[in-house]
């Protein structure tokens, strides 16, 4: 039995990692756990674990600190590092400490599962993971070669952020006579199915493309056509004959392609710049089109600015940790958008990554801390889902997990229902609050929480809302120096004028005359 610790920051990759290996468990087994380097040491020298895996960006100590001291003091013991971003310097850092793989997140099972199997497969043999020093110039060329290709794969997703450079004497060659196109390939099935190489030989492509899978999603893969350039025609028919025959190979194994094509490059060091552009072609498939289609790209499209009926609706239910409306809503926003002409899934991932970040404002608002970083994180995989039930399922898991930490608090667990209405226009009073929308979030009457609402608090629904609307808004009058239209828009007046007359109601002066008072101006 070997023996791993496991050190990131965040707790759920933390216990997602170790369900993911309970496949292994007969051969390893986790002994601790830590949220930062220095914790890590600790436990390491006292535990002594076989190998460990650990995260780039950590609060105190982090990865890039971390991966050179377990280097020095422990060189025989496998790393396996992980990280939710694209950061060459923490790649470089992974292969100075001569860590087994880096894996970026969401990583699969069957990912962590081999880098496992690797650092049982050095344990076992006491080797490093290093390649030997070949004797020959063939073999020195073949471990060059397939370095490259590595390092393209990395390229090509941005883990290298820095200077790099091809060192195989083929790729050179053809690097430096030749333009290329990236063609990103998105299936439905693992490409290890299609044998996209072996077709490409098979096919007379052999010198002409260079096919590069992804470990970390098996089912994106990168074809990398090298074109001449002085033929720009030819080349675009090429293109064309290409894609064409991917997209039939596809339709002959059942399984739904899509295709984003780049513009033309001329140096291999532009390959992410080229997947950023094959990102962008993908982001503008529309939603309700054909499952088989090639998308070149052309230019990056504003994302359609869209309203969602339902939107204050779901927030609600995200705040009060209610899983099963959360669900119930997701799916419906998701046929929403399918139903919307033209809509396409840059689009949907424009409004989700809003919806998201509503969602964090409530979480981050009731437990007091700043998700700014797991932002960056869902950026990062999203970007790289290009099915819309892809990301239907992945934010449907956002939403709930976030719904799952606000459970505890029980926002909306008052047994006075009144008073959860309280709370509820309390926190939402800048939204346009009406008592059918209230009503239905409390599963009440119209008229039955009106008259309730008044025996409860003496007073009607709206005098009790514009009370809470006028005291921020003078808040603001003195604390602030926007401007009035923007204070009424900011507590939930749409109409400048009206909340003037309120204001002068309920204070006995207006706006301008409140703020000069206050402010001594």
């Amino acid at each position: 039995m070997y023996t791993y610790i496991i050190i990131d920051d965040e707790t759920l990759i933390r216990k997602g990692t170790i369900k993911k290996l309970e496949r292994t468990a007969h051969e390893v087994d986790c002994i601790a756990e830590a949220s930062e380097g220095a914790e890590g040491i600790a436990l390491i020298e006292k535990l002594h674990p076989d190998f460990v895996i650990l995260d780039m960006q950590m609060p105190g100590m982090n990865g890039t600190e971390l991966l050179p001291y377990l280097a020095e003091h422990y060189p025989d013991m496998p790393l396996i590092v992980i990280s939710g971003y694209r950061d060459f310097n923490y790649l470089k850092h992974a292969f100075s400490a001569d860590a087994i793989d880096y894996l970026l997140k969401p990583f699969s099972r069957e990912a962590i599962g081999a880098c496992v199997e690797k650092a049982i497969e050095r344990l076992k043999n006491s080797q490093t993971i290093t390649q030997q020093i070949m004797d020959s110039h063939e073999q020195k060329e073949a471990a060059r070669y397939e370095y490259d290709i590595q390092y393209l794969t990395n390229l090509i997703l941005g883990f290298y952020t820095g200077d790099g450079a091809i060192t195989s004497e083929k790729l050179n060659f053809i690097n430096n006579t030749h333009q290329l196109v990236l063609l990103t390939l998105y299936c439905d099935k693992n490409f290890s199915e299609l044998n996209i190489q072996e077709w490409l030989e098979d096919g007379g492509f052999g010198d002409l493309g260079l096919y590069l899978s992804n470990s970390t999603q098996p089912q994106i893969g990168f074809l990398i056509l090298f074109l001449p350039p002085e033929k720009p025609v030819k080349a675009e028919n090429l293109i064309r004959q290409i894609t064409d025959a991917l997209l039939t190979l596809a339709r002959q194994h059942e399984s739904p392609l899509l295709i984003g094509i780049s513009h033309t490059h001329s140096d291999l060091m532009e390959l992410h710049a080229a997947f950023s552009e094959t990102s962008d072609a993908l982001n503008q498939q529309k939603l309700n089109g054909p499952s088989l289609c090639s998308y070149a790209y052309n230019d990056n499209t504003p994302a359609r600015q869209v309203v969602w009926d339902q939107e204050d609706k779901f927030l609600f239910y995200v705040e009060a940790g209610n899983q099963e409306e959360i669900r119930k809503l997701t799916g419906q926003l998701f046929e929403w958008f399918c139903s919307i002409p033209s809509f396409t899934l840059h689009d949907a991932k424009y409004y989700c990554y809003y919806l998201s970040s509503q969602c964090r404002d409530i979480l981050d608002y009731y437990l007091e801390q700043n998700s700014t970083k797991s932002s960056g994180s869902v950026q990062n995989v999203v970007s790289r889902l290009f099915r819309i039930e892809e990301l239907r399922d992945y934010y449907l898991q956002f939403f709930l997990n976030i719904a799952e930490m606000l459970r505890p608090k029980s926002i909306y667990a008052q047994d006075d229902v009144i008073e959860n209405v309280r709370i509820y226009m309390k926190h939402n009073y800048q939204k346009s609050l009406t008592q059918d929308f209230i009503a239905s979030l409390f599963y009440l009457n119209r008229s039955y929480l009106s008259t309730l609402f008044k025996q409860k608090t003496g007073m009607k629904f709206i005098d009790y809302l514009n009370d809470i609307r006028i005291e921020k808004a003078s808040e603001l009058l003195e604390h602030s120096d926007r401007k009035m239209y923007q204070i009424s828009k900011a507590v939930g007046y749409d109409n400048p004028k009206y909340f003037f007359r309120i204001f002068k109601k309920k204070m006995g002066c207006s706006p301008e005359q409140y703020r000069k008072e206050r402010q001594g101006t």
